[in-house]
């Protein structure tokens, strides 16, 4: 298993921004094959937000990746969010 993990920051009190992108991103996430779990998350203070993915091998996170990254991308360029994070970890299962 693999965590997919995106990061932005819009700036404080921007979370129905933030929230916006997530309805519209989030539900395409989670309809891809592979894909265990999605969440969005975020700190309305700081204005740093998120989403979080489980998906069952890093095959298939990175062919999600590749339709929904240009999507994200495009909702984060309209709000002028130049720099966001996304990176695929290894789960260790105990």
């Amino acid at each position: 298993m693999n965590l997919r993990l995106v990061q932005f920051s819009l700036g404080p009190d921007k979370r129905s921004q933030a929230e916006a992108i997530a309805n519209e991103i989030v539900p395409k996430v989670r309809a891809q094959p592979g894909c265990e779990r999605c969440e969005f998350f975020g700190d309305d203070e700081a204005g740093d937000f998120g989403i979080v993915v489980l998906w069952e091998s890093p095959e298939t996170a990175n062919a999600a990746s590749e339709v929904i990254g240009p999507q994200l991308g495009a909702a984060l360029q309209q709000l002028n969010v130049t720099n966001w994070t996304r990176r695929l970890f290894d789960i260790y299962t105990v």
